[in-house]
């Protein structure tokens, strides 16, 4: 898929042990919440998003790092040597495509996992700025009765850690603080072409296909799955396509989201005879959304992918 220089700049290289590293922009430090308060999930022991009203891009938090040797703190992390995990939003995934009686038109792809990846750093004393990357909108649905095709989803937000102190990018995507969503238009524009695919970026696991409209039966696509699971050592599963209707040959269900290591791709959507409509459901952590439905009769929008995250574990 054809990507905008802009959109390669920021979705590529992992800021860690180089000679020359790539400074952030100043912070502004009353801007921000503590990540522990604001953005730490306790079950999963990573921080993402949360209260995303507003569809935003990502989240930014301060994270202190205390002295060794100070008392545990449940809002603080103490200076040493972590492992950070680290994902951008998984791609939302494409809008269906009505089919017309010549044919063509179908189920929209599945959007792509983001790439897990893994950095040694050492927290010294001090204060960082996590940057958590949204999940990539959903395509648009096609255009009615003008059959236009489902539009591509978004390729999902960078996440990046910063020293505040030097403007130092010890993990992640160097700009991902300041990058800005394109629009529908020129989401589209860089896509390439309009065939219904999902949203993803450099270095991503891609998502499934939608399927197709002579499919009659139940089928399972999964996206490639990320590498080892942070927290139980196995892969994501991608998400599966939706069913097809036996009753409707020209309906063709979306294809399933593409997994990170530690989140499933969200399923497509379809229907079944006797069952109402599945919607296309979104991707969990960086995984990739599931693509929207397209019939004879309708189509659906794409899902929207999973958001990023960042975990720290003590060496």
């Amino acid at each position: 898929m054809k990507i905008t220089r802009l959109a390669l700049s920021l979705l590529v290289g992992i800021g860690s042990g180089c000679t020359t590293v790539p400074t952030a922009p100043p912070v502004s430090m009353s801007d921000l919440s503590n990540c522990f308060g604001a953005n730490y999930d306790k079950e999963r022991r990573l921080f993402t998003l949360t209260n995303t009203d507003g569809n935003p891009v990502n989240q930014r938090c301060l994270l202190t790092v205390q002295p060794r040797g100070d008392a545990a703190s449940a809002s603080r992390l103490t200076a040493g040597s972590y492992t950070v995990y680290l994902a951008n939003g998984g791609g939302g995934g494409a809008g269906g495509t009505l089919q017309a009686f010549a044919g063509g038109g179908g189920g929209g792809g599945g959007g792509a996992g983001a790439m897990e990846t893994r950095t040694t750093v050492d927290l010294t004393e001090g204060v960082y700025k996590l940057t958590i990357g949204a999940g990539g909108p959903g395509g648009n649905a096609c255009v009615g009765s003008l059959a236009m095709p489902g539009g591509p989803g978004w390729a999902g937000s960078a996440s990046s850690v910063v020293r505040v102190a030097t403007g130092e990018v010890l993990a992640g995507t160097p700009g991902a603080d300041t990058y800005a969503r394109p629009t529908r238009a020129q989401n589209e524009r860089s896509a390439g072409k309009m065939d219904g695919h999902g949203g993803s970026g450099p270095g991503q696991a891609s998502g499934g296909h939608g399927a197709s409209a002579e499919t009659t039966h139940s089928v399972k696509l999964e996206g490639e799955a990320g590498a080892s699971n942070l927290a139980s050592g196995r892969s994501g599963m991608g998400g599966a396509p939706g069913l097809v209707s036996v009753g409707d040959k020209r309906s063709g269900s979306g294809g399933g989201g593409g997994a990170t290591s530690i989140g499933h791709g969200g399923g497509g959507g379809g229907e079944s005879p006797g069952q109402k409509e599945n919607a296309p459901e979104r991707g969990s952590l960086g995984s990739g959304g599931g693509g929207g439905e397209g019939s004879s009769s309708e189509c659906d929008p794409g899902a929207r992918g999973g958001h990023g995250y960042i975990a720290l574990r003590r060496i």
